[in-house]
């Protein structure tokens, strides 16, 4: 006989109790934000301000939501708390501190 876990009991909870049970799967999948050394913390920042000044397209591995996502894009503008990347599709703001990672496509360095 097939058991079919948390399937059977679905229909006995009360919808406080199964919302409960999907914040707390998620919340068990949740990456913490790494910490970058100061050295990356530079290396970083001569990447972005390259890929701005020379127009490059550029791969970012942004925290959000509790897990790492890559954005690539042109980034258009950028001050002191976040940068603004155009996409294929979207034009999308990022936080300057949740930017965990950059590299320029095609540049070698990737």
């Amino acid at each position: 006989m097939k058991d079919r876990g948390m399937v059977k009991w679905t229909a006995m909870m009360l919808p406080e109790h199964q919302m409960l049970l999907k914040i707390w799967r998620q919340e068990r999948l949740m990456e913490p934000q790494r910490e970058r050394a100061e050295w990356e913390l530079e290396e970083l920042q001569q990447t972005i301000t390259r890929a701005l000044t020379q127009h490059h397209y550029i791969l970012l591995t942004v925290w959000e939501y509790g897990r790492y996502r890559q954005w690539s894009g042109i980034i258009q503008a950028i001050n002191d708390k976040e940068l603004l990347l155009v996409t294929d599709t979207v034009t999308k703001s990022i936080p300057l501190s949740y930017i965990d990672a950059a590299y320029i496509e095609g540049d070698g360095d990737a």
